[in-house]
């Protein structure tokens, strides 16, 4: 288990609130060009709105290596960018408090550039404070990027008059209703926060101001003792390590018994999943029993990445104990569930593996011929290489397929004819 400061993690989740109401809020997304490489997403009527997901799609070919910079408008929120896929990026910003009014939520960078090239917001989704759906439209870019130098410089029109070069028609805006009032973190490295001001430690308390000594003209002073200002609470992210991660560091045996016991142990003492190992098929479902520590009284928000949270609620007869189902994406198996808890958040990474259609056993032989045969053979992930994730989706699928022949009703006995 690893403990970070929330200022240095890598937030690698998505952020889905189940909620079937509506509302009645309406916020609009649209994308400017800022620069020669850059471009601004502009925010507008944003009243209310404290979670945003942004999905993004770019010309790959003129544009290279994207960098996202928070704006003003969301100040003080976290937000995450997906930037590793070409031609896609998606952005997802939750902030314990609502913004308001319009102004620039993010700027995208290219650091690399060839001719002209366009992009646009595709997908936009929102929520309120109260985790439900924002009303939300999104609007294409302007007019692709010439490949001249600062599109900013000012020009004159017909009468004189300075205009901005990236002045054109408006951009089409085109609805997009919310349903569910999801929003998705994505699952890059790409992290930010920024807060107005600086945490202080949890050890140090933080006093109020000294007050000058009053006078004998002045009212005399309440006997209610003032209590002590409480110090702010370091944030932080619990990350736990999964199955996979122990066969990407394990270097012992490698028989069918050894790695198998590599399953065995929890993964947290907080967090279970039934079933303990599940196939990423697109239709199982995986739950999560989720014990929140008692001292965190705020109920918590879950976060899901690379699949989608179906449904969560709290089981009312153990105190801070909720359900959570997943359902994994189709061939993922890298899931997880990030849980925020007040200031802190627990990173939980499920047992998931893709399902394999291969020529091998899934028994002892197969294994043996798995583990002779030259790379990269019974390369399951299609990643190009055969390593420990290949092992690790072979014990997953053999497990999932053993529990499976076990579990089967035999078939009924056929009496004798008489």
């Amino acid at each position: 288990m690893q403990i970070r400061s929330f200022h240095r993690v890598v937030l690698s989740v998505t952020l889905a609130v189940l909620c079937w109401s509506t509302s009645v809020l309406a916020a609009t997304v649209t994308v400017t060009s800022s620069g020669s490489s850059s471009y601004t997403l502009m925010g507008s009527g944003m009243d209310g709105v404290a979670g945003i997901q942004l999905d993004i799609t770019y010309d790959s070919a003129a544009l290279a290596t994207p960098t996202v910079t928070q704006g003003s408008l969301v100040a003080g929120a976290m937000l995450a960018a997906n930037t590793t896929r070409p031609g896609s990026i998606t952005i997802a910003i939750i902030s314990t408090n609502a913004f308001s009014a319009s102004g620039p939520i993010a700027t995208i960078s290219f650091a690399l550039r060839k001719g002209s090239g366009d992009i646009k917001v595709v997908s936009t989704s929102m929520i309120d404070a109260k985790s439900s759906p924002v009303s939300a439209t999104s609007g294409n870019t302007l007019s692709p990027l010439p490949s001249s130098p600062s599109p900013t410089s000012p020009t004159s029109d017909t009468n004189g008059q300075p205009t901005s070069a990236n002045q054109t028609t408006p951009p089409t805006v085109t609805s997009n209703p919310i349903y569910g009032g999801t929003v998705s973190l994505p699952t890059d490295q790409q992290q930010q926060r920024t807060d107005s001001q600086p945490v202080p430690s949890s050890s140090v308390p933080a006093y109020p101001a000294e007050q000058p000594a009053k006078t004998a003209e002045q009212a005399p002073q309440s006997s209610k003792p003032v209590p002590e200002a409480k110090a702010e609470e370091t944030p932080q992210l619990v990350v736990y390590k999964g199955i996979a991660e122990r066969f990407k560091h394990y270097s012992g045996s490698k028989t069918l018994a050894a790695m198998i016991k590599l399953f065995d142990k929890k993964i947290a003492q907080t967090v279970h999943q039934e079933p303990s190992v599940l196939l990423s098929d697109g239709k199982n479902k995986a739950t999560l029993t989720v014990d929140i520590p008692t001292r965190i009284t705020s109920s918590p928000n879950f976060a899901v990445n690379d699949g989608t949270l179906v449904s969560y609620k709290q089981v009312k007869q153990v105190k801070g104990r909720w359900t959570v189902v997943v359902l994994p994406k189709p061939g993922s198996n890298n899931v997880s569930v990030t849980i925020i808890t007040g200031v802190d958040e627990f990173e939980y990474p499920l047992t998931v593996v893709q399902p394999i259609k291969t020529s091998l056993t899934l028994d002892e032989k197969g294994w043996s011929t798995f583990s002779k045969a030259a790379a990269p053979q019974h390369d399951f992930n299609s990643d190009g290489v055969r390593d420990y994730l290949d092992e690790y989706i072979f014990i997953g699928n053999y497990l999932t397929n053993k529990k499976a022949t076990v579990t089967k009703p035999a078939s009924p006995t056929k009496k004798p004819a008489k």
